[in-house]
């Protein structure tokens, strides 16, 4: 009698261990489990495709190390446009909301070619894609800057504008029931008309910040 009392205390004790554990590894899935559920950044991707450009006003083509700056440039552009919101910002070409530079756009709604700055698609549902040209940008880059304007400062007004111009279609793509375009504001991201605001000076944003509150978390 007295061993089976000592088996039965000790099943107790294993028993007691056992679910101890179970419940400890039930919490631990449960905590994993909302955290995945919970709130996570919006990613938007942001990449370069092959691109080229030369110009009189630059002499040499713009080379890959100067194309680095620039993409960087842009990148941190386009960070600062969204420095308030909850977005995270990658090269993920199947990212839900996404933005490539190319080498040069025509306006599609048009049978004769005209170059455009840049393209966006709404997907409802599903997010969207847009993309810049660098064509398009990079000679406004010669155009725009002063006459008295070195190459280095060119070039860094052209990566500003290519992340100012990303910027103008991820807010087509996040801000899709806003009229962008209604603005008269020529330093916000909205303004979608080229203009030496896109190269030099501060930008902000005017129309789309009230549905980016809407459909972004804030930081």
């Amino acid at each position: 009698m007295k061993s089976s009392g000592n088996n039965a205390l000790a099943h107790d004790k294993w028993l007691a261990m056992h679910l101890t554990t179970v419940v400890r590894v039930a919490a631990i899935t449960l905590c994993v489990g909302v955290a995945a559920c919970g709130p996570r950044p919006v990613e938007l991707g942001f990449w370069f495709e092959p691109v080229t450009f030369t110009s009189p006003r630059l002499g040499a083509p713009i080379s890959v190390n100067e194309l680095a700056a620039i993409e960087t440039l842009a990148r941190v552009e386009i960070e600062n446009a969204f420095q308030d919101f909850d977005v995270t910002f990658t090269d993920n070409r199947n990212a839900r909301y996404k933005v490539t530079v190319v080498q040069q756009l025509h306006d599609g709604r048009l049978k004769r070619p005209v170059d455009v700055a840049g393209q966006s698609r709404v997907l409802s549902g599903f997010g969207g894609s847009g993309a810049v040209s660098f064509y398009f940008v990079a000679s406004g880059a010669t155009v725009h800057s002063p006459d008295t304007a070195d190459r280095a400062t060119v070039l860094e007004a052209l990566g500003r504008a290519i992340g100012r111009t990303a910027v103008h279609e991820f807010a087509h793509l996040l801000a899709p029931n806003t009229p962008i375009h209604d603005t008269r504001d020529p330093n916000s991201y909205e303004n979608g008309t080229a203009s030496a605001a896109q190269y030099f000076g501060d930008m902000h944003w005017d129309l789309a910040r009230s549905e980016l509150e809407q459909r972004l978390k804030r930081r």
